[in-house]
């Protein structure tokens, strides 16, 4: 199919449009509705639903039993993300539902659709005492929130759920249910259940041909452009359209940390990623730009470095499948309402399929910046240095790798080496959070079981490794054979870092953010999980190579430097980049 060919959505097979309803019983519809979304995992603590999960046991669908509803949440977050199919938590209500609605934070902020259904009290328990009554409301993080307390209802409002967080702008959405729905009998309309509902974007908008073209003139005229996508490219599958778009008008390219793959990072036009947690090089072409092209981001704080890079004022095109956002944090914004890759190639229609445009100056000094940057870093990727260089253990684990490895990194610390220095292909093969520290390994194992078939990396630090310890038995358990690479400092990095440089004469500053000596690949083991230490950076890639060929859940701990500081805007000049003699035990 030609990139400027419009997107089209098929209708629902027409048997779907003419089927009567049926006559079963709430556990049965509830197993039938996780057949027909295709999803191969669901996600549960319990005790509740389990009639439908029983229902479930002769399909081919993994019933992931968790060891805490956070982590089911972030599992259901990156099955999502991984697979572009929302799936299904499922948690008891009170201190159960307290603990989910943490896990639906970070998929509230990135634009991750999944469904959470949680139990309702009947009427006769209802403000009784009753065991475990507590009431969260989980209108803040979802999009849609509603209780199915009547089973002639129940298809309605699943129907409802599953519409809303896959149009528009793909959020969560939760719904209360009355657990004794399951056993009651009623007819059941699936026509309800449109099959268009259970992926996403479940449709692709076109923007106004005017604006489009308006866009594309003032593309040409600029004299210093810049692309920005964000993960809303990657979501809509868009980078064909990205890379075309940036040769056809000789745009250089950067991505957010979520937008990473929106170009192959070996492109010429690709400068890797701005923002808060950015390779330095590209402040000066985010700084000096006269127009700046986002593509599906939101540009908030960490994309825009607390709205240093632009400043307000500068002109922005903004393509955004929500029609709110485009101009909703900065002024001077030319708004692109649609689905990102059905306007890049409006945009590619109208730029035309002419001579490629050369390479100005512009482009040239950006190319040039990025040699420097990258020529400066050749002894941290290349000088073997023991404890092992981050910047050489993310470009060894790339090399490493297949191709098509689906990388999922955490927040923070990790999620900055991994953002500049691991150097990914087009395509969606990079995950990462929006702040949710420890979401890494659970989202993994989440992306894993959508995708069995690919082999998945979970960057963590022994900080965030911490958090979800235990569900390395969840993955034993259910083969879900995710490789975790543990980056080992034995400490909270950005805050020692950060500690150390603002009170360096504080008593027992290492109280404040450092831990004690933990093996975790002595861990794993005595969990089931295959697993390695090591501390040799050439040994990285005989341990990926051992690990995938295990067949198993594998933990890769890597002792780190501990003195290694990120390139992060917030931490530049506040520590040092040289290596450290040794890592503190």
């Amino acid at each position: 199919m030609s990139l400027v060919t419009m997107d089209r959505q098929d209708a629902p097979a027409a048997e779907a449009a003419d089927e009567c309803p049926r006559r079963m019983k709430g556990q049965q519809f509830l197993a039938e509705l996780v057949r027909r979304s295709e999803v191969k995992a669901v996600f549960f603590v319990p005790t509740f639903l389990y009639p439908t999960l029983v229902e479930l046991a002769k399909d081919p669908v993994k019933r992931v039993l968790c060891h805490s509803e956070k982590a089911a949440g972030y599992m259901a977050d990156g099955y999502a993300q991984a697979s572009g199919k929302p799936t299904i938590v499922i948690a008891q209500g009170g201190p159960g539902a307290t603990n989910l609605y943490a896990g639906l934070v970070d998929a509230w902020q990135s634009h991750t659709p999944l469904l959470a259904v949680t139990p309702v009290l009947p009427d006769a328990r209802y403000q009784g005492n009753s065991y475990q009554e507590a009431y969260v409301d989980f209108r803040p993080v979802t999009k849609y929130d509603a209780e199915v307390r009547s089973i002639d209802r129940m298809a309605e409002f699943f129907g409802k759920a599953y519409r809303e967080m896959t149009t528009g702008a793909p959020r969560p959405v939760h719904l209360y249910l009355d657990g004794a729905l399951e056993a009651a009998e009623a007819e059941f309309d699936f026509r309800y259940l449109d099959p268009r509902y259970f992926s996403y974007p479940a449709f692709r908008p076109r923007a106004d041909d005017d604006l489009v073209e308006q866009a594309i003139l003032e593309l040409r005229s600029a004299k210093r452009p810049v692309m920005v996508c964000g993960r809303g490219a990657i979501v809509s599958g868009a980078w064909e359209e990205v890379t075309a778009l940036a040769e056809r008008l000789a745009l250089p390219v950067t991505t957010t940390l979520n937008g990473k793959g929106s170009i192959d990072e070996r492109h010429p036009l690709a400068l890797g990623v701005t923002g808060s947690y950015r390779r330095p090089s590209t402040d000066a072409a985010i700084a000096e730009a006269d127009l700046v092209l986002y593509v599906g981001g939101h540009q908030g704080g960490a994309t825009t470095n607390l709205k240093r890079m632009p400043k307000p004022g500068v002109r922005i095109i903004h393509i955004d499948i929500n029609p709110a956002q485009p101009g909703a944090n900065y002024p001077n914004v030319l708004p692109l309402a649609g689905d990102a890759r059905t306007v890049l190639r409006q945009m590619l229609e109208l730029a035309g399929s002419g001579k490629r445009r050369e390479y100005s100056e512009w482009v040239r000094k950006a190319q040039k910046d990025l040699q420097q940057w990258r020529e400066s870093e050749n002894a941290h990727l290349h000088g073997n240095m023991t404890p092992i260089r981050p910047e050489q253990l993310a470009a060894r684990l790339v090399e490493a790798c297949p191709r098509d490895t689906l990388f999922v990194a955490d927040t923070g610390y990790v999620g900055t080496w991994a953002g500049v220095f691991m150097e990914l292909p087009a395509g969606k093969n990079f995950l990462h959070c929006e702040g949710s520290l420890g979401w890494a390994f659970p989202a993994a194992m989440g992306a894993k079981a959508a995708a069995p078939e690919r082999t998945v990396v979970a960057f963590t630090g022994d900080g965030g490794f911490f958090y979800h310890l235990a569900e390395i038995e969840t993955a034993v358990r259910n083969g879900i054979n995710v490789i975790t690479v543990v980056l080992n400092n034995q400490a909270m990095a950005f805050q020692t870092h950060l500690l150390r440089s603002l009170w360096p004469d504080s008593r027992n500053l290492d109280k404040l953010s450092e831990f004690g000596l933990t093996n975790f690949a002595g861990v794993a083991r005595e969990m089931g999980a295959w697993s390695v230490r090591v501390t040799d950076p050439q040994a990285i890639g005989k341990a990926i190579s051992d690990a995938i060929d295990s067949n198993r859940p594998a933990v890769i701990d890597v002792v780190i430097d501990q003195a290694a500081v990120a390139p992060v805007a917030v931490m530049a000049g506040q520590g040092s980049r040289a290596p450290a003699a040794s890592l503190r035990a």
